[in-house]
């Protein structure tokens, strides 16, 4: 590589190539999707197929904290994704039998946040 010498290991697995070297920086394989999104944004933690959606889930629908709202199948094991917060459902694009990588975003809670009472002590 531009006139200089490297060494590489090369490994094949299956459909996947590994490389490795010295100058070569490690990549996650999976990034934490919530590094990248906004508060609320409930993402596919894994590569999957959505096999359900919680019954009358839809955009503006008001939600619990730690209420399931979709149902993943990954390694024939089902995982829940439930509500962060309490708040409003402001996005839904999840939908049964969609497949799913990692980081895809499904679902948006707005949480509700408790409003100050108004006016001072009378």
């Amino acid at each position: 590589m531009d006139g200089v010498r490297r060494e590489f290991a090369v490994t094949r697995y299956g459909d996947e190539v590994y490389v490795n070297a010295e100058r070569l920086i490690a990549l996650p394989r999976f990034p934490d999707p919530a590094a990248q999104l906004a508060p609320g944004s409930l993402v596919a933690p894994m590569p999957g197929t959505v096999v359900r959606v919680a019954e009358g889930l839809a955009e503006g629908a008001t939600v619990t904290a730690g209420q399931p709202l979709i149902w993943l199948e990954a390694m024939k094991m089902q995982h829940q994704i439930s509500a962060p917060a309490a708040g409003t459902l402001t996005s839904l694009h999840a939908e049964p039998g969609q497949q799913v990588e990692p980081g895809l975003l499904l679902a948006v809670v707005q949480p509700t946040h408790i409003q100050p009472a108004s006016g001072g002590i009378a």
